[in-house]
């Protein structure tokens, strides 16, 4: 067992992971960047543009321009205030099923699987930091907001233990808990505390 885990782990496809995970987080970021530039061209006009700016983090910070959203939203219906939660769901709802479909055909498990893996796991790590707020804020929650959060966490949070427990082997598991681990962590480090801010930094 121990030979062949090594085995496993010096494997030329280790290090495709490794890389992979890595790139977590400014895929991840800048994917909702893309999405959020999209939505507000084809659904708010542009406002929400003028508002924020594009950022490292993926999402709108700053006081002032939170509050200038929220003086607009009562003009906006409903789609409008809350589609892009929902939009940004979508790339990982869609790699998701690809995978599965890949998975039922038995293809053989090549990179572009693990794209789809790392495509879906946006969700999957959204999905476990909602759950992670809703706990801990639960008592600052509406009943609204909780019930936006709860279908797409149970969704993506199933579909994270299902491609864990069913869809990869034991090479997968271990190369997963090896590998993609450690690349999450320098992922979430280098971009978040160095890479980030000096590309796309956040103008208040």
């Amino acid at each position: 067992m121990i030979k062949k885990s090594l085995a496993i782990l010096k494997n030329k496809q280790s290090l495709y992971i490794l890389i992979l995970f890595i790139l977590f987080f400014p895929l991840k970021t800048q994917l909702q960047n893309l999405l959020m530039f999209l939505f507000d061209f084809f659904f708010r006009n542009g406002i929400t543009s003028e508002v924020f700016n594009y950022n490292y983090r993926g999402s709108f910070i700053g006081c002032e321009q939170v509050l200038k959203m929220t003086t607009l939203y009562p003009n906006f219906s409903w789609f409008q205030k809350h589609g892009i939660y929902y939009l940004n769901f979508l790339p990982s709802l869609i790699a998701g099923f690809i995978l599965l479909r890949r998975w039922k055909k038995d293809v053989a498990f090549q990179i572009f699987d693990w794209f789809l893996v790392i495509v879906t796991c946006f969700s999957v790590y959204t999905s476990l930091n909602d759950l992670y707020f809703l706990v801990i804020n639960y008592k600052e929650y509406n009943t609204g907001r909780i019930l936006r959060f709860l279908p797409s966490i149970v969704l993506f949070l199933s579909i994270g233990v299902f491609i864990f427990l069913k869809v990869f082997t034991f090479k997968q598991r271990l190369q997963v808990i090896v590998f993609g681990i450690i690349g999450f962590y320098i992922s979430l480090y280098a971009w978040y505390g160095f890479l980030g801010p000096l590309i796309l930094p956040i103008i208040s």
